[in-house]
């Protein structure tokens, strides 16, 4: 089942976008037509997510998401319990396996 969340990637200044979740990784998305074509449809899979990080920046939530290729992406998330829970039982899941 996908699930949908408002975010924002922090990437050479703030690009509004979103992130769609399913079974086997998290994509973000764009509309910005000026962004790198990596940026604009960045997924993610989970197997290849190595750990992240919540902070609070100022009132906004930030997630730092790193890589197993060493890349960090951070995004600022509008609903960050639903988006912590996901990540923490996706991310989990696949240490296990």
């Amino acid at each position: 089942m996908k699930q949908y969340f408002i975010a924002s990637i922090c990437w050479e200044g703030i690009l509004g976008g979103g992130i769609v979740a399913d079974d086997e990784a998290i994509t973000y998305k764009t509309g910005k037509v000026t962004v790198s074509p990596k940026i604009k449809n960045l997924e993610m899979k989970y197997r290849d997510i190595q750990g992240f990080t919540k902070k609070w920046v100022f009132c906004f939530p930030v997630f730092s998401i790193v890589m197993n290729d060493g890349e960090t992406y951070k995004f600022i998330l509008f609903n960050p319990k639903r988006f912590n829970s996901l990540l923490s039982d996706k991310v989990k899941q696949q240490i296990r396996s």
